[in-house]
């Protein structure tokens, strides 16, 4: 049987997720086929590198930090997240919490990186071997999200959150052959995602990037019918779903670090059904 482990993001909510992958890592639980969106393909790139812990500092320690977010930064570098401070002052090696990329390069998986391209407002999938020593751009580009952010370029592409394009990338692990998938969302399963939620950022990216407004648009009926989806899935037992049943008040940039440790362990816990599932 062929598993593959999603990882769907949420910003900070992803704290959830990155409880679920140190569980697996705790358990020495190996899933070969990965695939990442927003802040979910950071959570899997360091379950591969197997640096338990080091994404919640993340969350929990440097994102109080001035550098790593906020209005300081928006109004010095067009960004409220800094995210060459997150991927390289931090993550490079030599750095204060070097990614292990040797790890990472050794390690025989499947990892799929889910970024949208800009111009086109279509998905593109980054492979593993994307994610080089000092280039971390794929990882960065999957995460970036729009009015938040400056569009990350890679090879010259300007690319923005995965989410937008791809929210729950599930056709992707049936494509690689996958026969069960487990699908880590960073709100209640019964959270349906609404349009007015996409609003600003549409009309504001309308005209320098139209074709991305368009999909950005629909983000929301595409999430809604994909969650529908998995739902079904669930059902049919071809799925497994770990959402936590509350978030804890945090949401996609709101970091409390009380908030975050205890969304964190929420997804730690839940993990426990995996080992039912496999």
């Amino acid at each position: 049987m062929k598993y593959a482990l999603i990882d769907i993001g949420g910003g900070m909510r992803d704290a959830f997720g990155t409880g679920v992958l140190d569980y697996l890592l705790d358990q020495n639980i190996e899933i070969d086929t990965l695939i990442g969106v927003s802040a979910g393909t950071s959570n899997l790139a360091n379950y591969i590198s197997r640096q338990k812990g080091r994404v919640l500092r993340f969350y929990t320690e440097y994102s109080q930090r001035k550098e790593y977010m906020g209005l300081r930064e928006f109004i010095l570098h067009g960004s409220y997240l800094n995210m060459e401070y997150i991927y390289e002052e931090l993550s490079f090696p030599g750095k204060e919490d070097p990614f292990d990329i040797d790890a990472y390069t050794k390690a025989e998986k499947d990892f799929t990186i889910v970024a949208t391209d800009a111009r086109t407002g279509e998905a593109v999938y980054f492979p593993k071997s994307s994610v080089k020593p000092f280039y971390m751009k794929t990882i960065e580009a999957s995460g970036t999200i729009p009015l938040l952010c400056r569009p990350t370029f890679v090879n010259g592409i300007p690319y923005f959150d995965g989410g937008i394009s791809e929210p729950i990338p599930w056709r992707k692990a049936i494509e690689k052959g996958c026969e069960k998938l487990i699908v880590i969302i960073t709100k209640r399963k019964d959270d349906f995602r609404s349009p007015d939620k996409d609003k600003l950022a549409v009309k504001l990216l309308s005209k320098r990037y139209p074709q991305l407004s368009k999909v950005l648009s629909k983000r929301a009926e595409t999430y809604n019918r994909e969650l529908e989806e998995i739902l079904q899935m669930e059902r049919e037992g071809t799925a497994l779903i770990i959402a936590p049943d509350d978030t804890c008040g945090v949401t996609t940039t709101k970091h409390n670090e009380d908030d975050i440790r205890r969304l964190y362990r929420k997804g730690y816990e839940a993990a426990s059904e995996i080992k039912v599932f496999l």
